[in-house]
């Protein structure tokens, strides 16, 4: 028997934090998991980036239900990344968003309350 392709979606590449900013500060922590899948960096979404002067270093699929926004920093294992952009892609079940991330140019630090 052959394999078929599978026209389902799996988020087993690993997992990551999205944290919401204000002044490049982390100010609170928008989810704690949200399970990933890698994906290519296709080059017509990588030149379009680098002409607006955005370098995307990475691409992942999370779940429709995940809460990570445009803007926000996605930390995977320690590493920072900066939500460049966001897509809905349905061409598998279940639907799910593709983010485009940037490596964070500094470092976020976590707001202190005062």
């Amino acid at each position: 028997m052959l394999k078929r392709k599978s026209n389902y979606q799996t988020y087993t590449d690993g997992w990551g934090t999205a944290w919401e900013t204000v002044d490049r500060r982390l100010v609170s922590i928008r989810q704690k998991v949200i399970h990933f899948q890698e994906q290519t960096v296709g080059e017509r979404r990588y030149w379009n980036a680098y002409v607006a002067g955005i370098q995307i270093n990475r691409a992942v699929r999370v779940p429709y239900e995940s809460k990570a926004e445009q803007g926000d920093i996605f930390t995977i294992e320690g590493k920072q990344y900066e939500v460049v952009q966001k897509d809905l892609k349905d061409d598998k079940l279940p639907p799910s968003w593709l983010l485009s991330l940037a490596s964070a140019q500094i470092e976020y630090k976590e707001k202190k309350d005062e």
